[in-house]
């Protein structure tokens, strides 16, 4: 039931994102000769198609897309319910508010790493199918930084979500505290300890990537994997306490 629930909370928003990221992936991919010659003229890094694939979807428009989409996935919960006036409903099931959010937050995070797994297997395919070349290897290894980067920025929606009972203030809030963060990691005194996640789910920081050729160094450390993941966990944590001592 409390799956059901959650799923229905969030199922358009999971097959919107998931619709459209899968057509991103198809369109740079299957298009790649009409598009390449613009991906170059912005971006003169990019001489070949691997670097091509990273700076169109692994690090540019797609992820961004993955980072809207866990934003929009984080909204709903007990708030959404008492603005639609269904609050009573939910509080009348024989089920505590810590089984009510670990529910909408387990199924949340489930779409998030099926969402982290489009690109990597639909990249490989389609890549196939346009005569080019990129091993799954290449791609595979994004879906743990995509999957804890997108995680975390899930987590920033589902607080939000739990504060504010309008789901647009929520996702106003989300969207502004995350690029005001993203901003403050840039920070020189901060730089240096990796904290920008749209860097890490690049996989230019800490330069799991050459920044020149766009392929996979040594130092694909778990560390800052488990960080992000942590800090999700914290946030997610900080949610379940404010929900179940919330005045509602």
């Amino acid at each position: 039931m409390l799956w059901y629930k959650a799923w229905r909370e969030s199922s358009l928003r999971f097959l919107l994102s998931t619709a459209v990221i899968t057509l991103m992936c198809l369109a740079y991919t299957l298009f790649h000769s009409r598009l390449y010659p613009g991906v170059v003229h912005e971006t003169p890094r990019v001489h070949n198609y691997t670097q091509y694939i990273h700076w169109t979807i692994f690090g540019g428009a797609t992820r961004g897309m993955l980072q809207l989409s866990c934003l929009l996935l984080g909204l709903g919960g007990l708030q959404r319910d008492r603005k639609q006036n269904t609050l009573g409903f939910t509080l009348a099931l024989p089920v505590s508010r810590l089984s009510l959010v670990a529910s909408r937050a387990t199924l949340g995070l489930l779409q998030v790493l099926a969402l982290a797994s489009i690109p990597s297997l639909v990249v490989t395919a389609a890549s196939h199918l346009a005569g080019q070349l990129l091993p799954l290897d290449y791609a595979l290894r994004f879906i743990p930084l995509w999957a804890a980067g997108g995680i975390f920025t899930y987590a920033i929606s589902f607080l939000a979500s739990v504060l504010f009972s309008s789901e647009y203030v929520s996702l106003a809030v989300a969207y502004v505290t995350y690029v005001f963060y993203l901003a403050a990691s840039r920070h020189p005194s901060l730089s240096r300890f990796h904290l920008h996640v749209a860097d890490f789910m690049s996989g230019l920081f800490p330069h799991y990537l050459d920044r020149t050729t766009m392929l996979w160094t040594n130092t694909y450390a778990l560390t800052p994997i488990a960080g992000f993941l942590i800090a999700a966990l914290a946030l997610v944590s900080v949610s379940t306490v404010v929900t179940t001592r919330q005045d509602l």
